[in-house]
């Protein structure tokens, strides 16, 4: 699986402090995309997801959540669905997932994943209907909740205000969380 970058404690990617997890590779190649860098695969950031499994679990990070975004999550979907299966046995029960699909194509062509993503945020990114609101970058984005007991927890975030949070991360610092329009 090609990974960009694991960070901790993410606070603008869904609610509380989440694991993030950056996939490479991406079909969609929006305008104004916030990950550019992540679209082209690169077999020089491949990890067994066996070891990733493992680092997460051996860390015992605390996390209130996983959130998965990319690039385009589903374009390693064999990958992405063997982590989400693993990712439940370490009894994770927030995992939000991006993508560039809309709801209707996750559920005609990947539905195999669907029981193990708890909150799904879709469509593809469009700088014009960035409102500015929330944790989808664009109005066209839909959140949909699939695990009914994290209702109240995202609903408030289809408005809230957004933040950035800056890491270190290697030479480098990465803002994360969705930029607002105009940024």
């Amino acid at each position: 699986m090609q990974i960009d970058r694991i960070l901790y404690p993410v606070k603008t990617l869904g609610p509380g402090e989440r694991i993030g997890l950056w996939l490479i590779g991406c079909p969609h190649h929006c305008k104004k995309c916030s990950n550019p860098e992540l679209w082209e695969r690169d077999e020089s950031k491949d990890i067994s997801i066996a070891d990733l499994v493992l680092y997460i679990g051996e860390n015992n990070i605390k996390a209130d959540g996983i959130t998965i975004t990319g690039g385009e999550p589903f374009y390693q979907v064999e990958e992405l669905y063997i982590l989400l299966q693993e990712l439940r046995k370490l009894r994770f029960e927030d995992i939000l997932v991006y993508t560039g699909y809309d709801f209707n194509t996750i559920e005609k062509n990947y539905s195999k994943a669907l029981p193990y993503i708890d909150v799904l945020i879709d469509g593809v990114y469009i700088d014009e209907l960035n409102d500015n609101l929330g944790i989808r970058g664009s109005s066209n984005q839909k959140i949909h909740i699939l695990n009914e007991k994290l209702y109240d927890k995202y609903k408030s975030l289809e408005s809230a205000k957004r933040c950035r949070q800056n890491f270190v991360y290697g030479n480098k610092i990465i803002s994360v969380g969705i930029p607002n329009r105009f940024f």
